[in-house]
């Protein structure tokens, strides 16, 4: 069996397949295109469908832990003190209720769009894939989990106008050496078992072929926080080209999302080339669809350790790169939390209290991901007990550290200040004719013998305009995936117009500033 997994793994292509249906030619987003390309933000759902015992205490048993905090070690331990069946039952119970209506109701009125749930390969298909992994034994607890997911939380979020990204936290062998990847046995077999990659390839085109009957996904999470070393690269580059190859026979639409393995320019520079060569090959514009996941903690690492809240507050806004709308990237995970070194360097009398650097910390997080990032996800929304501190979504937000970005819809959109059709028309035929000008004025100044085709500078900016109206219309919802959606535009412009490699910049130029001019436009409308 080992040779046919190591065969079979041989066999799955690495050639880079592009993504479809971004945009529909010609038409406004459908609802499936607005939910997986609006900017999407809100909680992550941890410890929900993947254990940890921080978060969730009460599904392990009390008394010292000996190091026993994952997802296995808890249902390992509930079967020999409670047996199959009253297990099933335990788990069931956590799964139904650790998310309640009044949740919901409460995320989508505070501006939260999307939720990211992590969730572990043996819960997929009630533990159909568990065969040679350490939940083999176990197996027989999952088998309602998957329908009880697509229930609780996809049914649900739906019915909010909430989206759903269903990150695939745990893979078999695990992707790293967490408890958060289903064990605390320290492995990350992944990268090195064909078996398990093969397995993976299959859990993920479950999860893709199952995904299509609900609107409300905004993407797949091939897997979570992959390690960092240098020579892993390929290892990764290879795992996720096959992975999406994969994905891509079974749902050619679907976002999907990939770890940075902790080193988000390279992984920037890594889909510039493939989707480059990709184009290249289909002698026209293409993407892969994929998203690029960071995860931005100032809590852990040495160097952070040893610097004063403020001076990683002052340089929060480095976190992210500039892509100019080039690489579409998602901050997976991050909290407000400092950790007890960096705030023995703090100094009350000249930066504030504590309490007032933690709002001041996570304020400028929330405008820093908006400004650069398609989606922004806080780790975790709950805890079994208490409010979770600087890791808590709802304490923080009530708190006002996430303010730039969440609050009752009437504060951020008062009904009373809306916007008219006509309003929004008039403002176009203005700011277009005004943007029109200024570009044709400045290249013509560059060279007057050339035809710059300045028409093209108009089209881009009116369709970037029409597709951040139709965004707007639904719930006052943004463009997120800018890249993906330009892309997917830029590609429907060529198709219809015909255009030289050497020209189209120019629609470029009219896409970014007509979309520019819209969310200005809003801003003013509302807040003047």
């Amino acid at each position: 069996m080992g040779l046919g997994k190591y065969l079979k793994n041989l066999s799955v292509s690495t050639d880079p397949v592009p993504v479809t249906n971004t945009t529909t030619p010609g038409q406004p987003p459908s609802k499936r295109q607005l939910y997986q390309s609006r900017v999407n933000r809100g909680p992550n759902l941890g410890s929900m469908f993947v254990l940890e015992k921080w978060i969730t205490p009460h599904m392990f048993p009390e008394g010292d832990d000996h190091g026993k905090t994952s997802e296995l070690d808890a249902v390992e331990q509930a079967l020999k003190a409670k047996g199959v069946d009253d297990t099933r039952t335990m788990f069931e119970t956590h799964w139904r209720e650790w998310i309640s209506d009044d949740d919901w109701r409460w995320l989508r009125e505070m501006g939260a769009t999307a939720v990211r749930v992590p969730i572990g390969y043996w819960m997929v298909g009630g533990g159909q894939f568990c065969d040679r992994t350490h939940f083999e034994d176990v197996h027989k607890v999952y088998q309602n989990a998957w329908d009880i997911f697509k229930d609780v939380v996809l049914r649900k979020a739906a019915e909010h106008e909430i989206g759903v990204l269903v990150d695939l936290h745990g893979l078999p062998g695990g992707a790293n050496g967490a408890d958060h990847s289903g064990t605390t046995v320290g492995e990350a077999k992944l990268w090195d078992s064909s078996r398990c990659q093969v397995q993976s390839y299959d859990v993920l085109k479950f999860l893709a072929t199952e995904l299509t009957q609900f609107d409300n996904v905004v993407g797949l999470q091939i897997l979570n926080e992959a390690p960092y070393e240098s020579r892993d690269e390929d290892v990764q580059k290879t795992f996720y080209l096959k992975a999406i190859n994969q994905i891509r026979s079974v749902n050619t639409e679907i976002p999907l999302v990939i770890s940075d393995g902790w080193d988000l320019n390279r992984w920037v520079d890594i889909i510039k080339e493939l989707e480059h060569h990709l184009s290249s090959e289909r002698g026209e514009n293409a993407s892969l669809g994929v998203i690029i996941d960071t995860h931005v903690y100032r809590c852990f690492s040495d160097d952070d350790k040893n610097k004063a809240p403020i001076d990683i507050i002052n340089n929060i806004e480095e976190a992210l790169p500039n892509t100019e709308n080039t690489v579409d990237i998602m901050v997976g995970e991050f909290s407000c939390v400092l950790d007890g070194q960096s705030w023995d360097k703090h100094n009350e009398g000249a930066h504030g209290s504590r309490e007032e650097l933690v709002k001041q910390y996570g304020q400028r997080e929330c405008a820093h991901f908006a400004q650069r990032a398609c989606g922004f996800y806080f780790w975790t929304y709950k805890f079994k007990w208490g409010g979770g501190g600087e890791w808590g979504f709802r304490e923080m937000l009530e708190k006002g550290a996430l303010s730039t970005v969440y609050g009752p819809l009437q504060q951020r959109f008062p009904q009373d200040r809306e916007p008219t059709d006509n309003y929004y028309e008039q403002a176009l035929a203005h700011r277009c004719q005004q943007a029109v000008g200024n570009h044709a004025n400045y290249w013509q100044g560059q060279d007057p013998n050339r035809d710059w085709e300045h028409w093209r500078f108009e089209a881009g900016f009116r369709q970037a305009w029409a597709d951040a109206r139709a965004f707007d219309k639904w719930n006052h919802s943004e463009i997120g995936r800018r890249a993906a959606w330009k892309r997917a535009r830029e590609l429907e412009h060529i198709r219809e117009r015909g255009v030289g490699h050497d020209i189209i910049w120019v629609w470029r130029q009219g896409f970014d500033q007509g979309l520019q001019a819209f969310l200005e436009t809003r801003q003013y409308a509302f807040h003047g």
